[in-house]
């Protein structure tokens, strides 16, 4: 975060790019250990759902032209039931997606929270924002998604520019988590 404010700073164009670059490697390493971690800690099979994410978000790379910021708090492989887990991913892949199709972003950050009994994603970018007209049918469908599971979905402007999109679902209590897949 320190680097990222920096960069602001700099005022040549090149060194700028340069510390930029650097910025992204460094958050790349994080993702790479933070997932092997994880991984160390999920029982064997197949990948828990914190593994999925890293893979999904770093699989956004090359057609964002940068490596989007991943957050990942909570217990996410022990709290999270298998279909819920697939409706999160589904929606931070289209989140991406947007950002890819329409904000012309140069950061981007998903954060995803298991807290108490709620499930939260937030895929935020520093782009365009949302153009008042154009199809709203992915938001739409993100919302349904949400409201199927009992919760919500907004999108709309953030205060420094570009867009939030906030999905929120409840979760099981703890007992039950695992046994819906």
């Amino acid at each position: 975060m320190t680097l990222t404010a920096a960069a602001r700073l700099v005022e040549r164009p090149e060194a700028s790019a340069r510390l930029r670059y650097a910025i992204d490697e460094l958050d790349g390493t994080i993702r790479e250990i933070r997932s092997t971690i994880f991984a160390l800690q999920t029982p064997a099979g197949a990948p828990g759902l914190r593994a999925r994410l890293v893979a999904l978000v770093e699989s956004a790379r090359a057609q964002l032209g940068f490596l989007p910021a991943l957050r990942l708090d909570g217990g996410l492989d022990t709290r999270v039931p298998g279909g819920i887990g697939d409706h999160l991913l589904a929606v931070v892949r289209e989140g991406l997606s947007n950002v890819v199709r329409h904000a012309r972003a140069t950061r981007t950050t998903v954060s995803v929270c298991v807290e108490g009994s709620r499930l939260t994603l937030a895929v935020e970018d520093d782009g365009i924002g949302i153009p008042a007209q154009g199809r709203r049918s992915g938001l739409l469908n993100l919302r349904e998604r949400a409201e199927a599971l009992g919760g919500s979905c907004t999108a709309g402007p953030r205060p420094d520019g570009g867009t939030c999109l906030r999905w929120s679902v409840p979760l099981p209590p703890p007992g039950e988590a695992c046994d819906e897949d």
